[in-house]
């Protein structure tokens, strides 16, 4: 009865009320400009605040009554418009990547059909309330990103608050994740005040709280302003010692350029920043950019025969005489120590490395760390290697796959991958090295943080000259900033075309050089004593909420069963 008088006491034709039944009724157009509202949300727009609100027309397809094919192609339409913007990026890659683009798009936009799929499973048969399952899957659904197609755990909701400092200092407990499922329970509380006003009217004609929406507002409340006091908190009391100075180059040159050009000078180009960093300041470490170094890091097994090496060189440079090959191998070690030792600093360097062995050919996107006056180097290879840039997966059995990349035939990338996350020492620090898009995969960057291991710092090393200053240097930037507060370490960045950061443990970016300039970055890092949550168990909100959203059909069929087998 209660609820039959609120809802014949609610005004009429309310605004809301109006744009809920222009939902309704263009189901459709919802789902698209839900889409566009959440893409303006992350850059290069950048209006953070729309993600509060963008999905509630997607939400809202959840209790709808229309046709199912209706319901289904808005959710699909939100998911393309939102996935064709937010990755146009690939485009600029090469003029054939445009079909990368629109497979990698097309295959991302499903996930909101999904989503609804299992949101209407969840409501209208499981009777579990919208603000409960609502943040539980979308928040699965985003963590299962991170692991399929090798992860691509961009865009999360979270990642377009990565200035907002105080609310998503909860990184450190539940990852980035628990920032998005902060952003979608406010969405699913709208579509839930759409349905029930959260004030009524009552038979004298007063004004009442409407007591389910008024508990589900404080709810939602209670999680946003504990989370704001928590991060205000990790915010005041945080407390940094100067750590290692660092000179982080970032080189300004093209990727047509860095493939084909003169190797003699771009080496030239960064010998020349190198030259600047030393005559700036002495640094405890200058750090080059992702495969900055053009000829490569050879290293060959003692006593490798010679037409095991032949066979192996033919493999990755048919062109190259294999005695050449192997004479270069020394050559360009003496070089690289020899730059060590005029800079009187240590150089990390990225680079390609081959490793020869009678076994097997290693060809790796590494990082190698030359320190004057030592003949060893330490060597960090890159282990979550990015598909149809490093490596084609099923290329041998599926040769038209070579189509999503930008390479033709006699040119198809092959890298191996890396066995371990080992960091480097660089005098009393340890330096955790990612490569590329490594830092932006959560589950990768953790593998460097074990009862054994504690880095001081990320060191990132890119090369983000593939994609001419788009909107894609800013989102792999922001991403960023929730590694360094998943585990209260400070991240470097030397990034090729940039953008070049260093961010510390709060995720605050306190230096960054603009894109597509070449320069240097002299920092010293505010090294962070804190220890994290996440660090220790990882992503338990993600792996929580996805075996939640796998096991409801499961939970469903079983109800369906008893209920068949129940008499009548």
């Amino acid at each position: 009865m209660s609820t039959t008088l609120e809802v014949e006491q609610r005004p009429p034709r309310s605004l809301v009320r109006r744009l809920d039944a222009a939902l309704a009724s263009r189901p459709l157009a919802a789902g698209a400009v839900s889409g566009l509202l959440l893409w303006t949300a992350f850059p290069p727009v950048a209006w953070n605040w729309l993600a509060w609100i963008a999905l509630v027309p997607l939400f809202r397809l959840v209790t709808l009554e229309a046709r199912r094919w209706k319901i289904y192609t808005a959710a699909w339409l939100h998911g393309a418009c939102f996935w064709l913007l937010a990755v146009e990026w690939i485009r600029s890659i090469d003029p054939s990547a445009w079909l990368g683009w629109v497979a990698l798009a097309g295959f991302f936009s499903f996930w909101p059909p999904l989503f609804v799929a299992f949101a209407r499973l969840s409501v209208r048969q499981l009777q579990i309330p919208l603000l409960m399952a609502v943040p539980i899957l979308w928040v699965g659904l985003e963590y299962s990103r991170a692991h399929i197609l090798s992860g691509f755990p961009w865009y999360y909701l979270a990642h377009s608050q990565y200035l907002i400092r105080p609310l998503i200092q909860i990184a450190d407990v539940t990852g980035a994740l628990g920032v998005s499922f902060l952003i979608a329970i406010t969405n699913a509380l709208a579509v839930d005040l759409i349905a029930l006003p959260l004030f009524r009217r009552t038979p004298t004609n007063s004004v009442r709280f409407c007591r389910r929406q008024y508990i589900r507002l404080w709810i939602v409340t209670f999680l946003i302003a504990g989370s704001l006091g928590y991060g205000a908190y990790r915010l005041a009391t945080a407390h940094f010692s100067n750590g290692p100075t660092l000179a982080l180059l970032q080189s300004n040159i093209e990727q047509r350029r860095k493939m084909k050009g003169d190797p003699r000078q771009i080496i030239a180009q960064l010998e020349a920043l190198v030259t600047r960093a030393i005559a700036r300041r002495q640094h405890d470490l200058i750090v080059w950019p992702e495969t900055s170094y053009p000829y490569g890091y050879i290293k060959i097994e003692p006593g490798l025969p010679f037409d095991t090496l032949a066979k192996q060189v033919a493999a990755i440079a048919p062109k190259f005489p294999p005695r050449d090959w192997s004479a270069n191998a020394p050559l360009i070690d003496a070089e690289l120590h020899a730059l060590a030792d005029q800079a009187r600093s240590p150089l990390l360097i990225g680079t390609l490395y081959y490793l020869h062995q009678a076994e097997s050919l290693g060809r790796y996107n590494s990082a190698v760390l030359f320190e004057p006056g030592k003949s060893e180097v330490q060597i960090y290879n890159k282990m979550h290697l990015v598909p149809f840039g490093e490596y084609v997966p099923f290329v041998r059995t599926l040769p038209w796959l070579t189509a999503l990349t930008p390479y033709n035939g006699d040119h198809i990338p092959s890298l191996s991958f890396g066995a371990q996350a080992n960091s480097l020492k660089l005098g009393r620090y340890l330096l955790a090295v990612s490569i590329c898009f490594e830092d932006t995969v959560p589950h990768v960057i953790r593998q460097f943080f074990t009862s054994d291991q504690q880095p001081d710092v990320l060191v990132n090393l890119s090369n983000d000259g593939w994609f001419h200053g788009t909107a894609e240097l800013d989102m792999h930037l922001a991403i960023g900033v929730f590694r360094a507060i998943e585990h209260r370490v400070p991240l470097a960045r030397s990034v090729n075309t940039g953008l070049s950061a260093l961010i510390d443990g709060n995720g605050d970016i306190r230096d960054a050089l603009p894109k597509e300039t070449d320069g240097i970055l002299s920092v010293t890092v505010p090294l962070d004593p804190r220890t994290t949550l996440f660090s220790r168990y990882g992503d338990w909100l993600g792996l929580g909420t996805l075996a939640i959203t796998l096991g409801l059909p499961f939970v469903y069929g079983i109800r369906t069963l008893r209920a068949a087998k129940s008499p009548s």
